[in-house]
């Protein structure tokens, strides 16, 4: 059975082979050492981040080379290390003026001017006088957005913003062609190897844009103001959407951060008014084709569970965090026959601090209390990081591949 067939099995709730393996990212450094050649992947790091916003600098050619480029390399390393699904994002590989992370849509696409103000710190300019700036930290490999139009300018920059996005086309721009050569290079080298690849999607948020907390604040004094925003924002989301689907992308994976270790940024009742109807644009699009939506959620998502598996009817949930009091089992019990599960060992301690023994013990641990009757893909608690050690990774996949064969006792 091969990586595809494996992980669709899985979500359709019965028993594969074995249980999935999947990694939402993985690090360049780490990945470097294992191909034995300098490497830079989707969906990972600054340094990634920098690498292709300097591609961009050059020309769109050059950028669509390096994207090409970039997946074909995730994909022989995933095929390496006979991990089963792999994330690709279309945004990874562009530039706009409001980064969030990769979470927008087609109109934040400009014409923008890419400036290096210093060694590692860049200004993104757009029209109407629209900007943002970018230090990239090597001793982090953190790309950071330190300063914004919005943050400067208060709400009358946002409510500027918002009204300047309703006046985009929300058609697939130009700007977006280095995006989906990289994609389409994912889907043709995935369909050699056999792996199972999730295209990108989601509501927009600025979670890691420095005017975060003016639009938490908006959301109880200007909330028209905010459904303007996701009603924009989500037309332009569905045309990528879309677009990857139309690219033969195997399902889509949405990675918006709304919760702490503690619990969610804001009450299940805003979730509920200010994101619940656009995600389900977003899902039940993906479902039009066929394919399975995953919804990527840090932190503590008790509260928001709910309504994402009730009334925004998402597949799967990722990465199901131990260190923020998320147990995965007892999600199998309350959940698992809705949603497939995707996680959880911890890679912000035991990947990068534990013992073989250890890595080996809860990863059994975790196959044993989920993995039986299908509905479980593992993968670490978030990703494969600078810091995770190479040879508890080694041992974290083999064990998998040893212990997670079926039938699995419980």
């Amino acid at each position: 059975m091969d990586g595809k067939t494996r992980v669709k099995t899985a979500i359709a709730h019965q028993e594969p082979d074995r249980v999935p393996l999947f990694e939402a990212a993985f690090s360049s450094k780490l990945a470097s050492k294992i191909l034995g050649r300098q490497i830079y992947l989707p969906s990972n790091g600054g340094a990634s981040f920098r690498y292709f916003l300097q591609k961009g600098m050059i020309d769109s050619a050059a950028l669509s080379e390096a994207a090409v480029k970039s997946a074909q390399d995730a994909i022989e390393l995933y095929s390496h290390l006979g991990i089963d699904m792999i994330r690709v994002r279309i945004t990874d590989f562009l530039s706009p003026v409001d980064f969030g992370y990769g979470n927008y849509g087609s109109n934040f696409l400009f014409d923008v001017d890419v400036n290096e103000i210093r060694e590692n710190h860049w200004r993104i300019s757009g029209p109407e006088n629209f900007w943002s700036e970018h230090i990239y930290e090597p001793e982090t490999d953190a790309m950071m957005c330190i300063d914004h139009t919005i943050h400067q300018g208060g709400m009358e920059e946002f409510r500027r913003w918002v009204s300047f996005l309703e006046k985009q086309p929300a058609d697939m721009p130009r700007k977006a062609g280095p995006g989906m050569d990289g994609v389409r290079a994912a889907v043709s080298a995935a369909r050699d190897k056999g792996i199972f690849v999730l295209g990108w999607g989601d509501v927009a948020y600025p979670g890691s844009s420095p005017y975060l907390t003016l639009f938490l604040t908006a959301m109880s004094t200007e909330p028209e103001l905010i459904h303007r925003y996701m009603d924009v924002t989500t037309e332009g989301g569905l045309t990528f959407v879309k677009a990857q689907l139309e690219a033969g992308v195997d399902g889509i994976i949405g990675g918006n951060d709304w919760c702490f270790k503690s619990g969610p940024m804001f009450s299940p009742a805003y979730f509920r008014r200010f994101f619940v109807p656009y995600l389900k644009k977003i899902v039940d699009l993906c479902h039009e084709y066929g394919v399975p939506y995953i919804k990527h959620l840090d932190g503590n998502t008790t509260k928001l569970l709910p309504a994402l598996v009730n009334e925004v009817g998402i597949d799967g949930h990722h990465p199901i965090e131990p260190d923020a009091g998320m147990d995965i089992a007892e999600l199998k019990h309350q959940y698992g026959s809705k949603i497939t599960l995707l996680g959880n060992l911890d890679c912000g301690d035991l990947l990068v601090n534990g013992t073989v023994k250890e890595v080996e013990a809860q990863t059994r641990k975790i196959l044993r209390s989920v993995s039986p009757g299908g509905g479980h893909i593992f993968s670490s608690s978030n990703s494969i990081h600078d810091g995770v050690r190479l040879e508890n990774l080694y041992k974290m996949l083999e064990t998998v591949k040893t212990y997670g064969t079926y039938p699995i006792q419980a």
